[in-house]
């Protein structure tokens, strides 16, 4: 099976939807797909990767100007498309790359397939509403062969917009399973760690985080939190650290390839999201088996249960989220108990190489679909 898999942002970008998209790509090879990763030039990375066995990464042309950069980009993936052969195309938001890519399909006869990357505000359906040309793009979209929903929050938005739902699949994200999960580290009371790994953006909700933290710390005086990523709100974050006298209690050291080392040097993981369609950060602490924070929001509670895989506070709340952080180190047995729960949920229903079969099943089924129509 020939997949073009299509996405604006891949790897070295760093992001949630990049991390999902690179994983999947490399585990639909490991299936024996041929999988052809369609993205934005980035950098000074080569045109094109390929690695045996893997899949072949084809950076299209672009521009960092405004408008144009997008231009570009749409011209030169329809190009592509129209000038290679493939049996179908996943595209990873339903944007600029799915207004071409369901264009092409129709004229050509492959399937298309969407799938939005998030919810709320900031997901792609509110995007469709307020965005250049938004309208439009979303009505296209909509005569996608199908539409992969990685939450229950995400196939209400597309039902309410007016999406078919016999076109609606809802299939997950994935993540791969570390084959040594996380240990709690000796000594570990005398400086506790928590970790977030993630955009610095404001619907990750850092600001309650860091108001939470003084909350921590007149506990666990030398407790360290790390905010592991980038984002807009980076520099707003740190006049907050500065402006609550934080110091050297909150570390924001970058972002980072793979932050399970990071993860691992932790004694738990935190997610203050108002927002998230399904997070990868999130599965990835729940496939490692780290005591973790989140909030209460549809996409968490997709994830976790409150007690039983995690410790669940409102969103918007401080004092609520630093009493969970607080309740988890007050018995840290009890809380990696919570943990192997989590990761034995992840490896049940979220393992990277068992999404990639049931998407290959799908692509499978549309494709069956369309040969069949064109012959009727």
């Amino acid at each position: 099976m020939k997949i073009a898999l299509i996405t604006r942002r891949f790897p070295p970008w760093i992001g949630g939807a990049e991390k999902v998209l690179s994983y999947l790509a490399t585990a639909l090879a490991a299936e024996g797909a041929e999988v052809t990763v369609l993205t934005a030039r980035a950098g000074e990375s080569p045109a094109v990767e390929a690695t045996p066995g893997g899949p072949t990464i084809v950076r299209l042309a672009t521009s960092r100007a405004r408008f144009v950069g997008t231009w570009l980009y749409m011209r030169n993936l329809r190009r592509w498309l129209e000038s290679h052969e493939i049996d179908v195309a996943y595209v990873s938001m339903l944007k600029h790359d799915a207004y071409v890519a369901v264009g092409v399909g129709e004229r050509r006869g492959f399937p298309v397939i969407l799938r939005p990357e998030g919810a709320g505000a900031t997901g792609d359906l509110a995007w469709q509403a307020w965005g250049r040309f938004g309208r439009r793009i979303g009505r296209r979209c909509r005569r996608a062969d199908a539409v992969v929903s990685i939450a229950p929050a995400i196939r209400a938005e597309l039902l309410a917009a007016g999406y078919d739902p016999d076109r609606i699949v809802d299939l997950p994200n994935g993540v791969p399973i570390p084959a040594d999960p996380w240990h709690p580290r000796t000594g570990w009371h005398d400086r506790p760690r928590a970790a977030f790994v993630g955009r610095l953006a404001p619907e990750k909700g850092l600001d309650v985080l860091l108001d939470a933290w003084p909350l921590v710390v007149a506990e666990h005086p030398k407790a360290i939190l790390t905010l592991i990523g980038d984002g807009p709100e980076r520099p707003r974050l740190a006049d907050r650290v500065a402006a609550l006298g934080l110091g050297d209690s909150v570390a924001m050291p970058g972002p980072s390839p793979d932050p399970t080392a990071a993860l691992r040097a932790s004694d738990m993981f935190v997610l203050p999201s108002r927002e998230e369609g399904m997070s990868i950060a999130l599965l990835e602490a729940m496939a490692l088996g780290i005591p973790a924070v989140a909030t209460a929001i549809p996409g968490n509670l997709g994830l976790v249960t409150d007690r039983l895989h995690a410790r669940l506070a409102p969103p918007d709340d401080p004092p609520a989220l630093a009493r969970a952080v607080l309740d988890q180190w007050a018995d840290l047995g009890r809380a990696a108990s919570l943990a192997d729960s989590a990761r034995r949920r992840a490896v049940a229903h979220f393992s990277i190489a068992a999404v990639a079969r049931r998407h290959l099943e799908l692509f499978e089924h549309r494709i069956s679909y369309k040969l069949s129509s064109r012959r009727g």
